[in-house]
């Protein structure tokens, strides 16, 4: 019986098959890596806290305006911002409150805008930068212990009410 000579290891295809499977996979890791590290996550604004798997809003600002008797109307013209704020007893609003501008897909589009108490419930101020046409709108108190909402819907004037965003 003939033998037919074994083939020296580098010119079997196999070795070099496996060897490539996992080169695969270490090249594949370090470019999820890489995408990973080099796209955190986006920050959630907003008083959230987690519960089990569900992620639940603290009402208690919500309820807090409520229980004022708070509502607003806001409107946009050019820089300019203006609330009309109603409420149960309108001479204890606060002299000032914060209007958070929250972009609906990224954190790098949100501003903040300070508005000054003009007098009969009336505020107003200026933002540095246009808000997205579609921004969540947040309207506090400097101490956030009340809070209204809205939403942007391409208007110059919206509705800001006692509701989750």
């Amino acid at each position: 019986m003939q033998e037919t000579p074994a083939n020296p290891w580098y010119k079997e295809p196999w070795p070099f098959i496996l060897v490539s499977i996992t080169g695969l996979g270490v090249v594949a890791g370090s470019t999820l890596a890489v995408i990973g590290f080099s796209n955190p996550p986006e920050i959630v604004s907003g008083q959230f806290g987690s519960l089990a798997k569900f992620v639940t809003e603290d009402s208690s600002r919500i309820d807090q305006a409520r229980a004022l008797g708070l509502s607003g109307r806001l409107a946009l013209e050019g820089d300019n911002i203006m609330l009309r704020l109603s409420a149960l007893d309108v001479d204890s609003l606060p002299p000032q409150l914060m209007v958070q501008f929250q972009h609906p897909a990224s954190s790098a589009g949100d501003s903040v805008a300070m508005l000054t108490h003009a007098g009969n419930g009336e505020y107003r101020g200026r933002y540095a930068e246009p808000p997205h046409a579609r921004a969540h709108v947040s309207v506090t108190d400097l101490s956030q212990s009340w809070a209204l909402a809205g939403r942007l819907d391409a208007g110059a004037s919206i509705a800001v009410e006692a509701r989750r965003q």
